[in-house]
């Protein structure tokens, strides 16, 4: 809600309000009653004033509460999933490191049948590997050397 240049949103409206009430209550009393019980008006308007702060305490406590659960089940919402997250990153990982083990044993076994091949063509005419099959397998193997250097 708008006055003038002021945004007033309700729950300020609702503070002013019940803050209004208890100073009409309060001046109300002092004017009504003779001077010699104004004490007794001041006794009981501070009753009043402490019994509405304090529910007005509780009301707040309860609806801060709430909220907080809110959070909190959103919080762990959140690490549920990112444990989840991990979990599955985990998994794919040890099937990598897996594959990078396989890799690592084959390549060196491959690369020496790829030269026994390369001998024995060398010795007769009918077996022939494509220099693309050679290139690869080098690349293949340059990398094999790199991973395991590291």
């Amino acid at each position: 809600m708008h006055i003038g240049k002021w945004d007033i949103s309700i729950k300020d409206l609702i503070w002013f309000i019940v803050c209004l009430v208890l100073v009409l209550c309060f001046f109300t009393g002092i004017f009504l009653y003779d001077k010699a019980c104004a004490s007794a008006v001041l006794s009981g308007a501070s009753t009043a004033i402490s019994i509405v702060l304090s529910i007005v305490a509780i009301l707040y406590t309860m609806i801060e509460g709430a909220a907080s659960s809110q959070i909190n089940q959103d919080s762990k919402n959140k690490l549920e999933s990112i444990d989840l997250q991990l979990h599955d990153v985990t998994e794919r990982l040890v099937e990598l490191k897996d594959i990078e083990r396989r890799i690592k044993y084959v390549g060196p076994k491959l690369d020496a049948i790829v030269q026994e091949i390369e001998r024995s063509s060398q010795q007769s005419t009918d077996i022939f590997i494509d220099d693309d099959v050679k290139k690869n397998i080098s690349y293949l193997m340059h990398y094999i050397n790199e991973d395991i250097d590291d």
